[in-house]
């Protein structure tokens, strides 16, 4: 009767009684793992997205995850069902983008970890040991209001570290992982394996949280923090291995497992070198094509290949919309040297020299006039006229930063007097001398 009850508050848009209702169910069958999934499933997606403010939609997402973290798996602690779904939680409704909010949630659940671990890894022996008021309350913190066991997060980040602990991604799977540490059914864990090796490739995608200032809202004086997403490549290794060892492990599902293994080596390949990491990328290049015989042509490079995954993502690549993806790899560029992340800022900027001269080298001697590109120098001065003008550039923050870690090189590329100078405050940056020989690649820090 509670479940038909149930049924019909929801379709009537009655979801704080339905919320009680769906407790009473709960409690009258708490070991039937079927209720908890699907309770927690009507909060969380079903429930949430009926509100178009996101941070209502977040309360919802939080009562799906605490209705499974804190009160399911305590009565099935052994179900392996429990653990698949609050994985699930992390990586599919926080993690993912299918959500409108998705960037609220991600947010969020960043900040609290980073109140919880103040970084990106627990300081464990901070954990085992605490000694102020402070380090006593994120211990009982950790236990008592998120669950989580160190014994569990230590295992977790030795064996598929090193991971970031204030992305969901990470979260979905220490729950997998202790899934697999407790559940009884074997035969499900398949369940919790995929959610481990998924969770690992999003990491790998996504899993790195870059922190930066940006100018708060009416108050140019101030700034709040706020959070960017990329791949984490130091990782390559670590999912490689999860791969292999649950191929090793499931013999039934070796298969399907090796399709997306696959697929994340080609993508490894294509992220490392754009990331300037190209001793590891000759090395997955090579790896892929020993174990997955034709999954590269022999006869393709490394660079051409990477040329390859490009034309797939951009299309075709004409001498109009060739410029246009440089320009906007350029301002790829420059953006993440601004929140300081210059490993990729360079691949970046290695890439789009090679696309001119691969260009330049395709169409011959004599055509450049004709259908040619402007150099990079001509490229950055455009970018970067964009990105520093003071209306419609980045933030005042940003665009402050991003000359700093330009330094020198940036009056060579743009000139902070006269016409082709950007609107914008240029304190702060250093002249250079005339005469002195550009620098177009972005420097490192000063």
């Amino acid at each position: 009767m509670l479940w038909i009850r149930a049924t019909q508050l929801q379709d009537d848009g009655k979801y704080f009684e339905m919320v009680q209702l769906a407790d009473w169910i709960t409690k009258l069958q708490p070991h039937f793992v079927t209720v908890w999934v699907h309770q927690a499933w009507n909060l969380s997606y079903n429930i949430s997205v009926k509100f178009p403010d996101h941070a209502d939609r977040w309360q919802w997402v939080q009562r799906g995850i605490e209705l499974l973290r804190d009160q399911g798996i305590p009565w099935n602690p052994h179900e392996t069902m429990m653990y698949r779904e609050l994985a699930w939680h992390f990586q599919h409704k926080m993690g993912a983008n299918m959500d409108d909010a998705h960037m609220l949630y991600k947010n969020e659940w960043a900040k609290w970890m980073d109140v919880l671990f103040d970084g990106p890894v627990p300081d464990f022996e901070m954990f085992e040991n605490p000694q102020t008021p402070e380090e006593k309350e994120r211990a009982r913190s950790l236990l008592e209001d998120y669950k989580m066991e160190l014994v569990y997060i230590k295992e977790v980040e030795e064996k598929y570290g090193p991971l970031e602990w204030r992305l969901p991604e990470t979260h979905s799977i220490y729950w997998a992982y202790v899934g697999l540490q407790k559940s009884t059914k074997t035969k499900e864990f398949i369940n919790l394996r995929r959610v481990i090796f998924q969770a690992m490739q999003l990491a790998f995608h996504r899993g790195r949280l870059v922190e930066f200032p940006v100018a708060k809202e009416r108050d140019q004086d101030g700034y709040v923090m706020a959070y960017e997403f990329g791949p984490n490549v130091k990782i390559t290794e670590r999912v490689n291995e999860v791969y292999e060892d649950m191929m090793d492990e499931d013999e039934a599902q070796r298969q399907h497992i090796s399709t997306g293994h696959k697929n994340f080596l080609r993508t490894a390949i294509y992220f490392l070198y754009t990331h300037n990491a190209l001793d590891e990328a000759k090395r997955w290049y090579d790896y892929v094509r020993e174990l997955y015989p034709g999954s590269i042509p022999k006869e393709v490079s490394l660079e051409e290949y990477a040329f390859q995954r490009l034309e797939e993502e951009f299309g075709s690549t004409s001498q109009d919309r060739l410029k246009a993806m440089m320009l906007g790899i350029l301002g790829q560029s420059f953006y993440y040297l601004a929140i300081g992340d210059e490993d990729r800022a360079m691949g970046l900027d290695l890439l789009v020299r090679k696309m001119r001269d691969r260009f330049h080298n395709e169409i011959g001697d004599g055509q450049d006039i004709r259908v040619g590109l402007p150099t990079i120098r001509e490229l950055k001065r455009e970018v970067l006229l964009r990105m520093l003008d003071s209306e419609e550039g980045l933030n005042p923050i940003l665009a402050g930063q991003l000359r700093t870690r330009l330094g020198p090189a940036l009056e060579n590329l743009v000139p902070t007097e006269g016409p082709e100078a950007p609107a914008a405050d240029t304190e702060g940056t250093d002249p250079v001398s005339e005469g002195e020989e550009a620098v177009e690649g972005p420097p490192a820090e000063n």
